[in-house]
Parts: structure tokens; sequence; C-alpha cells
């Protein structure tokens, strides 16, 4: 992540509306919060967390 944003945040919620009440009656109100951007998925192209080492060919580089 990198840009303009601080905090990345994943909600996950029942629908829109649900979404729209967290960000207006709980997000909204909470300290510290100065700006909210939120956006969304329209559907999930590629669901992967594991990171793609090859243990092999690991190397420590030192700079």
């Amino acid at each position: 992540m990198s840009g303009d944003a601080d905090y990345l945040l994943r909600v996950v919620v029942r629908d829109t509306v649900a979404l729209r009440d967290f960000i207006l009656d709980k997000f909204n109100k909470t300290p510290g919060v100065a700006n909210i951007r939120s956006s969304f998925a329209l559907k999930q192209v590629k669901y992967k967390t594991a990171l793609p080492l090859n243990r092999k060919r690991e190397i420590l580089h030192t700079f």
C-alpha cells in the first residue's frame, strides 16, 4: 500500500447500507479520524495470501 492513506481498514458488512451506517455512525466519530475514503470491489479477482518465496533461492543481501 502506498499513497496518501495512513491506514487500510478492511470491513466486512452485510450490505452497502450497513457500510454507510458504520462509516457515519461509528468510524467517522472516532477521535483522530480526519478523512475517510472508501472503495469496494465489484468482484474478487484473485485471493492469495502466501508470499511466492523459493526457499532454495533466498539470499540475504547486506547494503
